[in-house]
């Protein structure tokens, strides 16, 4: 049985483990190329794929709060997490749908990369649902509970997968030095 300890432990480190791989930075190798794809401009794009994972990580922190006090336990307070990470997971998706091509030589490959996290973030709130359906009485919480958090760890591994790629595509740093100068990146490594 997971206790709401656990869970919340689990939201944590799915939400610490997607900014610890945006605070790293997303650089790949010095290698450059002049070709750019018109998209939204570097600096722009860098600051708004930050912006929306700090709200998400934020709205999974207040997702996960009501969670940690073991009596109040109740398929209500677990539909409610569940509703709530789902939300908040949905508008990840949609801000990273949103997002386009940075204007950069790698601009179609690294909007292919966040196009495919979108895909895995919307596959998610669906096993987050379907789990959250599940709960009939408070013997299911701990069942859910698993599926939910094993869900946003699997996000979190997701959104640094997409990350990875990001660095890798960004051969010439440009999102690299766009990340540590975007504000709203810097407020995911305090």
């Amino acid at each position: 049985m997971i206790s709401s300890r656990q869970a919340l432990t689990c939201f944590l480190v799915a939400c610490v483990l997607s900014l610890a791989l945006v605070a790293v930075g997303c650089g790949g190798d010095d290698d450059s190329s002049s070709d750019a794809t018109n998209g939204a401009p570097v600096e722009e794009w860098a600051d708004d794929f930050c912006s929306a994972l700090a709200t998400w990580t934020d709205d999974l922190e207040e997702a996960a709060e009501p969670l940690t006090d073991v009596s109040s336990l109740s398929e209500e307070s677990i539909r409610q997490a569940a509703e709530d990470a789902a939300s908040a997971t949905e508008t990840l998706a949609e801000s990273m749908r949103s997002l386009g091509a940075p204007d950069t030589s790698a601009g179609d490959q690294i909007e292919s990369s966040v196009e495919a996290l979108t895909t895995d973030l919307e596959s998610g709130v669906q096993e987050i649902e379907t789990a959250v359906e599940d709960v009939s009485s408070v013997v299911d919480i701990p069942a859910a509970l698993g599926t939910i958090t094993t869900t946003l760890g699997e996000l979190g591994r997701d959104v640094g997968s997409a990350l990875q790629t990001i660095g890798d595509a960004d051969t010439s740093g440009e999102l690299e030095t766009a990340f540590e100068d975007a504000d709203s990146c810097a407020e995911l490594t305090d």
